[in-house]
């Protein structure tokens, strides 16, 4: 087996932690079976709930035998997490490509902004993610991957305002935790209420709240 094709299961089984950021697809590192797979996955979780993937399923959808989920993903467990890293890959990367786009200072936080308000208002892939969420607070393996998930994605903010590394001011950290925060909330709050729950409008008071602290942190680090 040729390193490359090492590198490749090991990322299908979910070994070791993913470099925070990266801007590549997760099902582009796996094999076309493994692509299958993951894919089947996916529809069913989001047809479905966490319920729906077992693994019978999962193989009937995509086509495949058992054994090639075991193959490429070790076993339930090493798909799950495969199916996570997934979830989080595109809103990840549209976040780090629009705001890069824009010169730093106001232009980049509302880049910032609005990348976050689609990603609330997106309804159906926060409803895989909230499926996956409470069996990953109960399994200690899971757990510590979406723990790893949400800390890029708190670096992923932080690099969208250009201040990623020791340079960036302390608190930008602690907003990056106060932001995921109110996006997953509202993601909730729009899942259940799509007519009532105006994310829009909770986002743009956001900003308004944030621009000042977020212009003066940007200050800091020029």
């Amino acid at each position: 087996m040729t390193p490359v094709d090492e590198r490749r299961k090991s990322l299908a089984r979910g070994e070791g932690l993913p470099e925070p950021l990266l801007l590549e697809d997760p099902m582009e590192a796996l094999p076309p079976t493994a692509q299958r797979i993951l894919a089947a996955a996916q529809r069913l979780l989001a047809a479905g709930g966490f319920e729906a993937l077992k693994l019978s399923a999962i193989a009937r959808e995509a086509g495949e035998s058992k054994a090639s989920i075991g193959y490429h993903f070790g076993n339930k467990d090493g798909l799950v997490t495969a199916l996570v890293d997934s979830l989080a890959h595109d809103s990840n990367r549209g976040l780090i490509e629009e705001t890069a786009a824009m010169p730093a200072g106001e232009a980049r936080v509302r880049a910032l902004i609005d990348g976050e308000t689609r990603i609330a208002a997106d309804a159906e892939s926060f409803q895989s993610f909230f499926d996956v969420l409470p069996h990953a607070l109960r399994d200690p393996a899971l757990r510590e991957r979406v723990a790893a998930l949400y800390d890029g994605y708190r670096e992923t903010v932080v690099r969208c305002l250009d201040a990623a590394g020791p340079e960036a001011p302390a608190d930008f950290r602690p907003f990056a935790m106060l932001m995921i925060a109110i996006v997953d909330g509202l993601a909730i709050q729009h899942g259940l209420d799509p007519d009532g729950a105006d994310v829009r409008a909770a986002t743009e008071l956001w900003e308004r709240l944030a621009q000042p602290f977020l212009t003066a942190g940007a200050a800091e680090v020029e």
